[in-house]
This record gives C-alpha cells, structure tokens and sequence, in this order.
C-alpha cells in the first residue's frame, strides 16, 4: 500500500516536471524565432534605409535622377557612390522589389528576406501629398516603406505564425529640394 501512494506521488511529480519541461521548450522556441525574425528583417530595413538615403548621391555639377522607378512594390535607385561619374556595379543601381509568389524581398535579383507579407512603398512629392504611383519621379521627397513579415515557422505557443510589420519614413539626402 504504502509503496503504491509513493509509486502515485512519484508519478504525479514527474508528470509536473515533464509538463513544466514541455512549455519551457516551447516558450524557449517561440523566443527564438521572435529574435529570428526580428533580426533578419532589421537587418534588411537597415540595408534599404541607407541605400535609399543615398538615392540621388553624385559628383558636384553632374546631374542625375537619384530615383529611377518608383511603383508600390519596386524601388530603383541611383548613386555615384564611387564618384567616378556613370552609375556601374550593384551598389550604384539598386532595385528592391518584392515578389508576391515567393514572398521574398530582392535586392537586384537577389533574395534578401523570405517570408513577407508585404513590402510596399508610398511615396512623398515636393508639395506634401503622397503616392504610391508618381507620375514625376524627380518630384519624390520622402519615401515611406513599410516591411511586414512572419516568422519561418509556427509559432508553438499560438499556433500560428508570428506577424511583425516594421514602417519607416526614408529622406534620401541628396535628392533636389
């Protein structure tokens, strides 16, 4: 009798312990693809903020449009980054654009980050309004750029993927005022 309530209470025990073991692997795993995630989008927000900033950047005296398409999902941008005066290489020509297929946002043709929902831009003219389509891309100020992505994998905490959407306000600094 007595060897059964220790055998019970043994059990009890390490159904507890397991139980505790279970939701700290859990939580430990949705930790780490908030951090995932997080990090690779700001890692790509990082990138496109300072190649944005540098839209327009050029030798004194030579003339250039520093933003070359500007549509809601694809930006083209421009600089003599090397101040040899042509614009060569994939860090003078930049075009993001985001591929609603394959959820990916790419840099030249290359993917920098999988699993977006969207990536879209919206676009600031000299007189204050905004566009997402403008007709003039030399009139472009300010660029708004909105990133919203998921996590690699579901989350096992909700059960569902975990959603983060990051926005920023991007001047380029060497646009024409």
């Amino acid at each position: 009798m007595e060897l059964s309530i220790v055998l019970l209470v043994t059990m009890i025990l390490l159904g507890s312990l397991f139980g505790f073991y279970v939701s700290q692997i859990h939580s430990f795993r949705s930790q780490e693809l908030t951090i995932n995630t997080l990090q690779n989008s700001r890692i790509v927000m990082s990138v496109m903020t300072k190649d944005i900033r540098m839209a327009g950047y050029k030798p004194s005296g030579s003339s250039m449009v520093g933003v070359a398409q500007a549509t809601p999902a694809t930006l083209q941008i421009l600089s003599d980054k090397n101040l040899d005066g042509s614009i060569s290489g994939a860090s003078e020509d930049v075009i993001y654009s985001f591929d609603v297929n394959t959820h990916t946002v790419s840099r030249n043709g290359i993917p920098l980050l999988d699993n977006v929902e969207l990536l879209s831009f919206v676009y600031t003219l000299d007189d204050g309004s905004t566009t997402q389509t403008p007709g003039n891309l030399s009139k472009i100020r300010k660029i708004n750029l909105t990133l919203r992505v998921l996590s690699s994998d579901i989350d096992p905490l909700t059960k569902d993927y975990k959603r983060y959407e990051f926005i920023t306000d991007i001047t380029p600094r060497n646009l024409p005022l």
